[in-house]
């Protein structure tokens, strides 16, 4: 297998436990939601979308540098050869931080990680734009149009995710008081309203990892 083979495989990969894992957290948030079922069962339900939700989060930190690298060897991103291995150590080390914000929840290093956490994204966010939308009008690194609007609709992807956690605020909060006070219509209300409101943002991403996929295989532009 050569190199270019192992990145393409490790895309695929990447895109299909992405795609895999984010049906997974939202059909399990829906058995959260269920008022016929007991609040131990569903802190139960809530572990296992937790750990399945950890599968997404690291498939978008390991995209990026798996999607330059395969982008640069097939010659259509134009980047020093420095810049692949620097932004594997830079995503690793961000990887890293997904998962020590997963594995201490609730203490206080998850929390100051978790502000650092959005500050990347925010960072990874523009520069894409930014290396995009320069390549779209002839001033960037990126040498094909197709993989200018797959960044540009990855970094949307990585939006929508920023949206889902500002909206999902009210849902921890109801189901902190679902653990303590057991369910009331009130509480039901607000965890259906919660999930309710992430919904569009989630099929975005579902639409934009999809059409992504189709980019990368028709390369129509």
């Amino acid at each position: 297998m050569t190199g270019y083979e192992l990145l393409l495989l490790l895309h695929i990969l990447l895109f299909v436990y992405w795609l895999g894992g984010d049906l997974g957290v939202f059909y399990s948030s829906g058995y959260i939601s269920k008022p016929e079922l007991p609040p131990a069962t569903r802190a139960t339900v809530a572990k296992i979308m937790l750990a399945l939700d950890l599968t997404p989060r690291v498939c978008l930190v390991l995209m990026l540098p798996v999607g330059v690298a395969l982008s640069a060897s097939m010659g259509a991103l134009a980047i020093p050869g420095w810049a692949v291995p620097a932004l594997w150590v830079a995503a690793l080390a961000w990887l890293a931080m997904v998962v020590t914000i997963y594995l201490k929840e609730h203490q206080p290093i998850a929390h100051t990680l978790t502000k650092i956490d959005w500050g990347v994204r925010l960072a990874v966010i523009a520069g894409l734009v930014l290396a995009a939308g320069s390549s779209l009008i002839g001033q960037g690194p990126v040498q094909g149009g197709w993989l200018a609007v797959k960044m540009l609709i990855f970094a949307g992807t990585i939006v929508c995710g920023l949206i889902i956690r500002v909206k999902l605020k009210p849902f921890g909060v109801a189901f902190g008081r679902l653990m303590r006070e057991g369910s009331t219509p009130e509480i039901e209300s607000d965890l259906h309203a919660s999930i309710a409101r992430v919904k569009p943002a989630v099929l975005l991403i579902w639409a934009g990892l999809v059409v992504n996929a189709w980019l990368g295989i028709a390369k129509p532009f």
